[in-house]
């Protein structure tokens, strides 16, 4: 449940970071994030050890989201590059 926390944190910093006004909308990127994020939290509560696997990849692609800066379309594919990991 930790990493799952944890990971949500990460993921929230790095998308509401990345915000921009080419390509994703400010609304679909917080769309994706509040998706992601119940995404997250629907494992952390069925399927922690699954969530615990993912986590590096997850791990890396919230740190390549928080990266993005003002790229918000990069900052979009990266979250959903995330629930397609998510969703295996």
């Amino acid at each position: 449940m930790r990493i799952a926390l944890n990971l949500i944190a990460i993921a929230a910093v790095g998308f509401l970071a990345a915000c921009g006004e080419e390509g994703c909308t400010n609304e679909e990127a917080m769309k994706k994030s509040t998706d992601l994020t119940a995404k997250l939290q629907e494992m952390a509560a069925t399927d922690p050890v699954k969530l615990a696997e993912l986590a590096p990849k997850v791990q890396e692609l919230a740190t390549k989201a928080s990266g993005t800066g003002d790229d918000l379309q990069a900052a979009c594919k990266a979250m959903d590059e995330m629930m397609v990991e998510l969703s295996k």
